[in-house]
């Protein structure tokens, strides 16, 4: 008997020691509850939206205008440099006038000459030249008849006679070209000597302001090929200058399409360059011949510019707004979340399980606060507009209001 107790004992001292153990292993806690998140709703919204045309370009300036010298010099000032803004009138180069100047001065004394020749022939000669004239005249005529009355009693060689008789004749007429002034054809040689001078005085004088370039216009200047110290010469461009406010924007529209677009339509452009920044403008004109390697038809749109962002050459991708409409999906642009990788997504709430979903969406046209949806949404559905940021996929949510 005492054989059998001893495993019995044994058995029971080793349940009391393992039921020991087992009351000193901490008891397991409950999950805490999940809480929801607050977040405001809103239904997708449904808009009218015009058809939009998609068509890819560059910018280009709306005038360029390569400048040159009229004149040869040499440079003495250059006042602007490439990437500097100009306005209308702004001096930018000036060569040395002292050649044009000395021109000037040369041109205006043979001017006055010519007019001081023309005053002489229309005034006629002076009283005393007259006086004198007629003096002389007198003198010659009293010989003139004593010496035909001595040749008409042959008392005088006809070869003496015919000597004061053609003195005689000399006197008369230059008394009478004393009384009459200069002879209309003099008269009309001395004004056109006049005309020519003035007309060398006013070459003159243009050559002279043509030592000093200006802009024609306001704009920047793109290329500057002169530095102070050159020998420049007429003709040749020293200055590029573009007007780039407002730019035109050169498009390239498919031949099924280019019926639609027409001067006035709303346009709006992306640069890639510039990121996501959207410029409008509108169509000013579309062409009627087709390029020909592409066969795609020129269209030009007029877009501000004024800062200046968008330089001559940029790539441009553009929507043309037609007069046709179709229904879109618009969401507010602060709904639109990204995902690590990037990609868009908005949360779409599910008021039977009270939770908001990841869905991803693919973007379109802006419009002020909201953004066109073209793939990922349905109407009706509603997404979450405040409060996505602290979401997850799946996160259970609070709908504090429905936003409308």
């Amino acid at each position: 008997m005492g054989l059998v107790s001893r495993p019995v004992s044994s058995f029971v001292l080793s349940l009391g020691f393992a039921a020991g153990l087992t009351s000193c292993r901490p008891a397991p806690q409950a999950e805490p509850a999940e809480m929801p998140v607050a977040v405001r709703i809103r239904e997708v919204s449904k808009v009218d939206r015009p058809v939009t045309i998609s068509a890819s370009g560059s910018v280009e300036a709306r005038e360029t205008v390569a400048l040159p010298f009229q004149v040869a010099g040499r440079a003495a000032r250059v006042y602007v440099d490439e990437g500097m803004a100009v306005k209308t009138g702004q001096l930018l180069a000036e060569l040395d006038p002292r050649e044009h100047e000395f021109g000037v001065q040369a041109a205006s004394a043979q001017a006055a000459a010519a007019r001081a020749s023309l005053d002489k022939a229309e005034a006629g000669a002076r009283p005393q030249e007259v006086a004198q004239a007629k003096a002389n005249l007198d003198r010659w005529q009293d010989e003139y008849s004593r010496m035909k009355t001595l040749f008409d009693k042959n008392s005088l060689a006809p070869a003496d006679f015919h000597k004061i008789e053609a003195a005689y004749i000399a006197a008369k007429e230059q008394y009478s070209l004393a009384l009459e002034g200069a002879r209309k054809e003099d008269k009309a040689a001395a004004r056109d000597l006049l005309e020519q001078a003035r007309a060398q005085e006013g070459l003159a004088r243009k050559h002279l302001s043509e030592t000093k370039l200006t802009s024609p216009l306001d704009g920047v200047v793109v290329r500057k090929e002169i530095n102070p110290g050159e020998v420049v010469g007429s003709g040749r461009p020293v200055f590029v200058i573009m007007a780039l406010h407002p730019v035109k924007i050169r498009l390239a529209v498919p031949e099924a399409e280019v019926d639609r677009v027409r001067p006035g339509q709303m346009v709006a452009v992306r640069i890639p360059s510039l990121g996501e920044k959207q410029f409008e403008g509108r169509v000013e004109m579309v062409g009627f011949a087709a390029e020909p390697q592409s066969r795609t038809f020129p269209v030009k749109a007029v877009v501000p510019n004024p800062l200046l962002l968008l330089r001559a050459g940029m790539v441009a991708e553009a929507r043309i707004e037609t007069n046709s409409k179709i229904q879109a999906l618009t969401v507010p642009g602060e709904a639109i979340v990204r995902d690590p990788q990037g990609a868009t997504l908005v949360y779409i709430h599910s008021p039977d399980k009270k939770r908001a979903y990841q869905r991803r969406v693919e973007l379109g046209t802006v419009y002020g606060r909201e953004i066109e949806v073209t793939k990922g949404l349905a109407a009706g559905e509603k997404i979450v507009i405040s409060g996505q940021h602290q979401l997850t996929e799946g996160a259970l949510v609070s709908a504090a209001g429905v936003a409308r």
